[in-house]
């Protein structure tokens, strides 16, 4: 009897616990129970893990989280053509990233001149965007209007080498013919040998199988009688090569030219106002202040008090002249270049000014390297011999005149 009574105790007992265990689950699993399982209980939990996931597939920076520069780097990879397009079209909205500008904004730092904000700038966003197009073509143009040309054609040429779209690579090609035509051809017209040399050297280490480069390079060498570089230039063509005989010629004949007064320079200067002139040579009446003799010129509409330099091979004009010129709309811009200046090397813009006028006659395009203030701080320029050249010259001291003699043309 104790022991049917002690079984069916046990029998209760155990109904009783499973009947618990039965109501506990059902409640833990009921979605009033559990906000968390719940999608009623909190409209937004849902959308906000959606939005979590998204974020964290595409980089959306506007997730709390993910980081803004984290998001963005996701997004475009350390070298991710895909993520630079993403970048690309968020500047393109005008939409920035949290301490980024826009492509307008940069351009518009660009057009003001603040070098300094632009290039703090570009730095941050490629570090985001490494392969972001616009902002790597914003950046050449920066440097080509900061560095010498050189470097900004080198620098071209590294852009081409990388994974951009055909549109970028041919605006890339362009820009890299464009600069350089042009630079070339008005250093060479000048004869600025020693520029053009500076030019050419970089490029032809750069693409030594150029042959414009290697032709160009050596003809510079060849002017300045640089006889064993314009070899050691020439050793990459082969020897029966028309173009480098025709090199080797320039230099037997400039050899031949060093020992005569008469050598070729370029196209004859229109002559206009009348100067006094004694058997064929023009007197220019000269102002001696200190060591240096001053004279006047006449740049495009701008009277400019110019020092007489027999030793600079390229004239010069100061920053405020240029100021004065208008900048950029009457003087073109060819490049910086690396000159010596009686201060030492500097790096200074080379322009082209299209018409200069000095000693009655009138010359067209002109280079003319632009000097800060304090290289020329009682003058307007100087007067090089890319001017002075085209005629014989010597100074009578004690008259202070100079007495010009045009040179003939051969």
């Amino acid at each position: 009897m104790n022991r049917m009574l002690l079984i069916t105790l046990l029998l209760v007992l155990t109904a009783s616990l499973l009947l618990n265990v039965h109501l506990w689950q059902r409640f833990s699993n009921s979605p009033q129970s559990n906000p968390r399982s719940n999608p009623y209980s909190n409209p937004h939990s849902n959308k906000n893990a959606l939005n979590q996931i998204l974020a964290a597939q595409n980089g959306d920076t506007s997730s709390p989280n993910v980081s803004r520069s984290e998001g963005a780097y996701k997004r475009s990879g350390s070298n991710s053509i895909d993520g630079a397009r993403n970048i690309d079209a968020i500047n393109r909205d005008g939409a920035s990233i949290k301490g980024m500008r826009s492509l307008s904004e940069l351009n518009a730092l660009l057009h003001s001149g603040d070098m300094a904000a632009l290039a703090a700038s570009l730095s941050r966003q490629l570090k985001i965007s490494p392969l972001s197009e616009p902002l790597l073509l914003l950046e050449a143009e920066l440097i080509r209007q900061t560095k010498p040309l050189p470097t900004a054609l080198l620098n071209y040429y590294d852009l081409a080498d990388l994974p951009l779209s055909n549109t970028a690579l041919v605006e890339i090609k362009k820009k890299i013919q464009t600069l350089y035509q042009q630079a070339q051809q008005q250093l060479s017209t000048s004869h600025q040998w020693e520029l053009v040399a500076k030019l050419n050297e970089p490029l032809f280490q750069r693409v030594p199988d150029n042959k414009t480069f290697t032709v160009n390079l050596a003809t510079a060498y060849a002017h300045q009688l640089k006889v064993t570089l314009m070899e050691d230039v020439l050793a990459a063509l082969p020897f029966n090569d028309p173009d480098a005989q025709v090199i080797r010629d320039i230099a037997s004949k400039q050899q031949i030219a060093a020992t005569e007064p008469d050598s070729d320079t370029t196209d004859a200067p229109q002559r206009q106002d009348s100067f006094f002139e004694d058997d064929n040579a023009v007197r220019v009446k000269l102002e001696r202040i200190g060591n240096s003799y001053h004279i006047n010129a006449v740049a495009l509409n701008q009277r400019a008090f110019m020092i007489l330099d027999t030793g600079a091979s390229t004239t010069a004009i100061s920053s405020n002249l240029y100021a004065r010129l208008g900048k950029m709309r009457n003087l073109s811009f060819i490049g910086i270049f690396n000159v010596q200046t009686a201060s030492g090397s500097v790096e200074a813009p080379l322009v082209r000014i299209p018409e200069f006028r000095f000693a009655g006659y009138t010359f067209n395009d002109v280079s003319a390297i632009v000097l800060p203030e304090e290289a020329l701080p009682d003058a307007d320029g100087l007067l090089g011999m890319n001017i002075l050249g085209e005629f014989d010259f010597s100074i009578l001291p004690q008259e202070d005149i100079l007495l010009l003699n045009l040179r003939e043309r051969k």
